[in-house]
């Protein structure tokens, strides 16, 4: 038969109960509080790959920069050989045309050396522009076609003379028509000055 708890003895009991009842709350808080600020460390300090994977990650990332610029490489030597093919098309077309050009054409830089000819010119002036020299050399320093380049190179203003006797080495002197241009860069500046040398029948 059970005894009758006193008074005293069921104070303690559930002084017990509900000693037991509040560490169990205390821990059930502090595991919250634990889990709650791991949660909050992983998320503003997230976790940093190793060094061999950080090592990993700088290679993958340096060989796709590596072929990404071969790629664009390249694209540009491409681009290069195409340009150089097309410039070596119209130089042979612009040599084919001063070649057949039935007037006597020479091109002489700011500077005055001669930078293009055509075979015309040799016949008609009897001069050798073989070489690479200056207009004066060629045709003399006092000829007429010498006067209006110069005068060309100087003023960058074109200059013509219709009819003009020109002496001839080798050869009697021959009436010509005689005409100098300008030829500008891409800038729009003078480079340079274009003369056509025709005989006048």
């Amino acid at each position: 038969m059970t005894r009758n708890l006193t008074s005293i003895q069921v104070v303690l009991i559930l002084g017990g109960i509900l000693l037991v009842a509040s560490l169990f709350v205390l821990l059930v808080y502090l595991l919250h509080r634990a889990f709650e600020g791991q949660r909050k460390k992983s998320i503003f300090n997230p976790v940093r790959p190793r060094p061999a994977d950080e090592a990993a990650f700088a290679t993958a990332t340096m060989q796709g920069v590596i072929a990404k610029l071969k790629a664009r490489e390249a694209e540009l030597n491409d681009l290069l050989r195409e340009a150089e093919q097309s410039a070596q098309t119209s130089s042979r077309t612009l040599e084919a045309i001063v070649r057949e050009f039935p007037a006597g054409l020479m091109v002489f830089s700011q500077d005055g050396f001669l930078e293009l000819s055509n075979p015309a010119v040799r016949t008609i002036l009897g001069i050798d522009t073989w070489s690479r020299r200056r207009y004066t050399e060629i045709l003399g320093a006092e000829s007429p076609v010498a006067r209006l380049v110069k005068q060309c190179l100087e003023s960058g203003k074109s200059c013509r003379i219709e009819s003009v006797n020109v002496p001839v080495s080798g050869g009697p002197p021959r009436t010509l028509s005689i005409s100098v241009s300008p030829c500008h860069g891409r800038s729009g500046q003078p480079q340079g000055a274009v003369c056509f040398v025709t005989k006048r029948m």
